[in-house]
């Protein structure tokens, strides 16, 4: 019963503080995602992404997940309480999984439940300079893209849930490329010292204009039915992003989440 009261709470207090940031003037962002097997190119799923900006900064994030048909079954919520380190709250209803960072009071926990059967664990947020959270990779990246264009690896701290850790990662700009006719700048995040000659990392592709995720390869959040993250392609169509309303992310919210048939 403390697990689920726990998550409860986090869906609570990060609900309230969404909700709260966002104002008659607010301007609100939609965009979608395909994410496929990363060889052989079978559809996995779905990302609807809703983007809340306050004053021209970004202050929330909701992301559906969703089935072939369309039909949600993921959903994650970010409130940037720090650009780079957000809090958020992620609930997959196709296994039980939740994992997200909370903030009460001035402290941050995070927590992290597998599946349905194994107990939520959860511990204080480490204190780490430049801490990085989730999508706070975003933020990270276009804040150092001039450093990261030298071509100098650069330190990462990025908080893994399902550890309850800070572990150490370096971010490299690799090489210029182009997508959907347009020129990108790729980026590999791996991990630091030697388990970064097992573990490949992640590749990312930016809009080298507008600084924003046009391809992602590597390591999901998203897991399959053994627990396995899943090895997704995952390809955002910048030209695509539009404008939408807070009636989208009020709807998003409240939509229910089941299982893809």
């Amino acid at each position: 019963m403390g697990e689920i009261f726990r998550g409860l709470l986090w869906v609570v207090l990060l609900a309230a503080s969404t909700g709260a940031a966002r104002a008659a003037d607010d301007e609100y962002i939609e965009y979608t995602g395909a994410a496929r097997a990363r060889h052989r190119q079978d559809f996995l799923y779905g990302e609807r992404h809703i983007l809340v900006y306050h004053d021209g900064r970004l202050t929330e994030r909701m992301v559906l997940y969703t089935c072939a048909d369309g039909a949600p079954f993921a959903r994650k919520r970010v409130s940037y309480v720090d650009p780079a380190a957000p809090d958020f709250f992620f609930d997959d209803a196709s296994n039980g999984m939740r994992e997200g960072v909370g903030s009460q009071g001035g402290e941050r926990s995070v927590f992290f439940r597998a599946n349905r059967i194994e107990p939520e664990k959860s511990a204080p947020v480490p204190h780490a300079p430049d801490l990085v959270v989730d999508a706070g990779f975003d933020a990270f990246i276009q804040a150092h893209w001039s450093a990261l264009m030298n071509g100098t690896p650069l330190p990462l701290k990025f908080l893994v849930p399902s550890r309850l850790q800070v572990m150490s990662f370096e971010v490299q700009h690799l090489r210029g490329g182009y997508f959907d006719g347009k020129p990108t700048e790729v980026f590999r995040m791996k991990l630091s010292g030697v388990l970064g000659l097992v573990w490949p990392g992640i590749e990312v592709a930016y809009d080298a204009a507008e600084h924003i995720l046009v391809h992602y390869e590597g390591l999901s959040d998203l897991r399959d039915a053994s627990g396995d993250n899943l090895q997704a392609s995952i390809v955002f169509h910048a030209g695509e992003r539009k404008p939408t309303s807070a009636q989208a992310i009020s709807a998003a919210e409240a939509a229910a989440l089941a299982p893809c048939h």
